[in-house]
């Protein structure tokens, strides 16, 4: 994944906070060939993360089972 308009150098020393970018990168923006996103992450900052609801609902029920209630 690149990215010109951060500087992830600069990013990568804080590593929560790197992972947090990346993952909004990655569930907003899509993957790149043969990038998965990290469960374990997932499961750890989607309380943080900075994405729409329905995303949100789809993460929630992916990794818990949640049915998105309307």
């Amino acid at each position: 994944m690149r990215n010109r308009n951060t500087n992830t150098l600069k990013l990568k020393k804080n590593p929560s906070a790197y992972a947090v970018w990346r993952l909004e990168q990655q569930l907003n923006y899509g993957l790149s060939e043969n990038e998965k996103i990290n469960r374990v992450e997932l499961k750890k900052y989607l309380p943080v993360l900075n994405i729409d609801a329905d995303t949100r609902k789809l993460c929630e029920y992916l990794l818990y089972g949640k049915k998105p209630s309307y």
